[in-house]
């Protein structure tokens, strides 16, 4: 499903198996310094998921991005600000791309849920370049005591969720035929993904 991957261990799966956990938290920590080691040398494209699971379709079949863990945010913005890492600019990138593999329709503790795959069309929509330093346009009309990991995430996500709207109707089970750009292809919609009243 990908190349070139930087794995880290889910928050919610760590304590799965306490005689793990240990070797789970140093494979994390390599992939930090793999990462930084990379925005050191520069001229990568890193992409993180910093919502910390997957999007489920709510009980109507919308679909809408998770909230983003601040943490996550505050750890890129720290790894991309650094004096030793090259030039590092930050976009949001909003992705549809759930009829391809979706999750089961609720959250699941255990390891190794069924996942059919599907072939269907996708949507990306980047959008401009944000300024995560604490002068950029996310600290506008923020008290003394905001909370400013809180509030990166939160304007980041707003930015991602407005790319996202742009593109939503290609991940909506319920819209209309959507025109193609020309040159385009419209792959056929597997029977497997749910059909919504």
């Amino acid at each position: 499903m990908g190349k070139n991957l930087l794995c880290v261990n889910s928050k919610k799966h760590m304590d799965d198996i306490p005689e793990l956990k240990a070797t789970k938290m140093k494979q994390n920590l390599t992939t930090i310094k793999e990462m930084q080691k990379k925005l050191q040398e520069g001229g990568f494209l890193i992409w993180i998921a910093p919502a910390g699971g997957r999007d489920r379709r709510k009980a109507d079949g919308t679909l809408i991005p998770d909230k983003f863990d601040p943490q996550a945010i505050e750890m890129m913005k720290k790894l991309g600000t650094k004096k030793s890492a090259a030039k590092t600019h930050f976009y949001p990138l909003a992705m549809a791309t759930y009829d391809i593999m979706p999750p089961p329709s609720q959250s699941e503790k255990n390891i190794g849920e069924k996942r059919i795959v599907n072939y269907t069309g996708v949507g990306l929509s980047l959008g401009e370049e944000i300024d995560v330093s604490n002068s950029g346009e996310w600290t506008e009309n923020l008290g003394e005591e905001a909370d400013l990991p809180i509030a990166l995430s939160e304007y980041i996500w707003g930015k991602v969720k407005q790319e996202y709207d742009k593109i939503s109707k290609y991940c909506d089970p319920k819209a209309d035929e959507i025109a193609v750009d020309t040159g385009g292809i419209r792959p056929i919609k597997p029977p497997s993904v749910p059909k919504f009243d």
